[in-house]
């Protein structure tokens, strides 16, 4: 799940593509179905964020739930208002590495807030760091991200010029 999100960029006008990108994609490392829909719903969610949709994970929810495992739809159907801080886990589980990453990246306040408050949880924190910094990422946009971390990065403009290359994939 922590690597999936590209297709997002690629694929945010097809979704059905989406869907079948990012279910093959999870197949090759984590053929279970929970992993695979998983990432169906985290590109579908990043996907309706770059399109400024109202409720762009119950968005996702809707269009894979008759096909999606129950207990992954159960688990991030409410979130965010349905979750508490408190509760949120941070153990690797595809599931529960959803719901903390959904839950910061849709309420934090900024980009480095909900990734510094994600991770700061402990527990599977590169995982939860990257799909957290992709939720809100798409939804407070790349500006949003600090210049103290962008500076770091010695390949900044070729993973810029690639991820604008991924736009103009379909």
């Amino acid at each position: 799940v922590m690597r999936c999100c590209p297709y997002a960029l690629a694929y945010h006008d097809d979704p059905g593509t989406l869907i079948s990108v990012s279910r093959d994609s999870s197949a090759i490392t984590h053929y279970d179905p929970r992993c695979q829909y998983g990432c169906a719903v985290l590109n579908l969610t990043v996907a309706n964020l770059l399109h400024d949709q109202s409720d762009p994970l119950q968005s996702a929810l809707d269009r894979v739930a008759a096909d999606a495992p129950d207990k992954l739809v159960t688990a991030l159907t409410g979130i965010p208002d349905g979750v508490s801080a408190p509760e949120l886990q941070t153990n690797g589980y595809v599931v529960t590495t959803l719901q903390t990453a959904l839950y910061h990246g849709l309420t934090a306040d900024s980009t480095r807030e909900a990734i510094i408050d994600a991770v700061n949880l402990g527990g599977d924190t590169d995982t939860i760091g990257a799909v957290t910094g992709a939720v809100a990422g798409a939804r407070h946009g790349a500006e949003s991200l600090p210049a103290e971390w962008l500076d770091a990065i010695a390949e900044q403009v070729e993973l810029e010029t690639l991820a604008d290359r991924l736009t103009e994939v379909v």
